[in-house]
């Protein structure tokens, strides 16, 4: 359940802050994409993690930490999969 719960909120942080960003809010669009990149990491998603890496300039990919966003052409394609269901592998620990 915490696996699914985790996803929701990774998809929900995704959305509002590429809200954030077409409505010129960097600081929260940062903020939210910046825990859309943890959430990912932390649950392994590298296919998310990889599409953000193409939407923000990560500085520290466990606390989240992002310098900024960039490459708005990106954009669509994190949105759409953000959406989507995907298998992730389980951890071993």
């Amino acid at each position: 359940m915490a696996h699914y719960t985790g996803q929701a909120e990774l998809a929900q942080v995704i959305q509002e802050g590429l809200e954030a960003r077409n409505q010129g809010n960097l600081e929260v669009a940062t903020a939210k994409l910046g825990r859309a990149f943890q959430l990912a990491h932390q649950s392994g998603n590298e296919s998310t993690a990889k599409l953000l890496i193409n939407v923000v300039e990560i500085e520290d990919a466990p606390t989240g930490t992002i310098k900024k966003t960039i490459a708005k052409e990106d954009e669509m394609t994190l949105e759409t999969r953000s959406t989507k269901t995907t298998c992730i592998p389980k951890s071993s620990s």
